[in-house]
């Protein structure tokens, strides 16, 4: 990251641990405000675990997450809630209420969070599902009736309601055709702009990882092995993002493994 960009979050020394089980080992990533990152990873490297500390629904068990300059385990209660208003998330499977309608879904922190009247609620959920390319129809549909690319927009506009300042998105277009793909990277983009947020994403999909996002950051057992910017990555000799973002099957990826069969 240049040195003269502000830094939206800062992840100094993170480990955690399931048992005798060491997922992160000591992660250090900044996040540049203002612009779109992404996180890859083999599968098991720990992508979803740094996620969900950032999110606050894991604690580590050391190191820091500053957001803002602020060490969210220093914060009080209430100041460490406030902080966490200002953050969207889009789960990998949607994470929809089945028994809300679409609108309830969308604006379920406005009205319980953030104290927004049902009938304000509504239309702020009809504009962005407009944001999301979504009818206004839609938000009178429960989650059942929509398919799999819908939920997935319907579960984007929630995570946008309230434009927050830090967007964090779990494999937003995981089990989607092409097409769809492309409509929710567009979206991404779009929204960032617009609203002026800092995004953070695990992807799999390594053509959006180059295409969609500023900086690219690689995670492999439990540390940063490779960061900078995307438009990086093809010139990088990094043996382990080579892999990655090739899709080989024979590396040093593949070499640990083994050795541990």
């Amino acid at each position: 990251m240049p040195a003269n960009m502000e830094t939206k979050v800062r992840i100094s020394g993170l480990t955690m641990s399931f048992g005798g089980n060491q997922v992160l080992r000591g992660v250090d990533l900044d996040l540049p405000a203002g612009k779109k990152s992404v996180l890859i990873g083999p599968a098991a490297s720990g992508k979803t675990v740094l996620m969900k500390c950032l999110a606050g629904l894991y604690s580590p068990d050391a190191g820091t997450i500053a957001v803002d300059g602020q060490d969210m385990a220093g914060l009080k209660d209430r100041e460490r809630e406030k902080l966490m208003e200002t953050f969207g998330v889009l789960f990998q499977q949607g994470g929809l209420f089945d028994s809300l309608p679409v609108w309830e879904n969308i604006s379920f922190k406005l009205i319980n969070t953030l104290g927004v009247g049902r009938r304000d609620a509504k239309d702020m959920a009809v504009q962005k599902l407009a944001m999301v390319n979504l009818p206004p129809e839609t938000a009178n549909l429960y989650p059942a009736e929509l398919s799999g690319g819908m939920q997935k927009r319907v579960g984007f506009a929630r995570a946008i309601a309230g434009d927050p300042a830090l967007l964090l998105l779990d494999e937003p277009t995981a089990g989607l055709d092409p097409i769809t793909t492309g409509t929710i990277n567009v979206m991404i983009d779009r929204n960032v702009r617009e609203l002026g947020s800092t995004a953070f994403c695990i992807t799999s999909d390594m053509a959006s990882a180059r295409h969609v996002y500023d900086y690219l950051f690689m995670l492999h057992e439990g540390v940063i092995v490779w960061a900078g910017a995307t438009s990086e990555i093809d010139a990088s000799d990094n043996p382990y993002l080579q892999q990655m973002i090739n899709g080989r099957a024979k590396g040093p990826i593949e070499m640990r493994v083994r050795a541990r069969a």
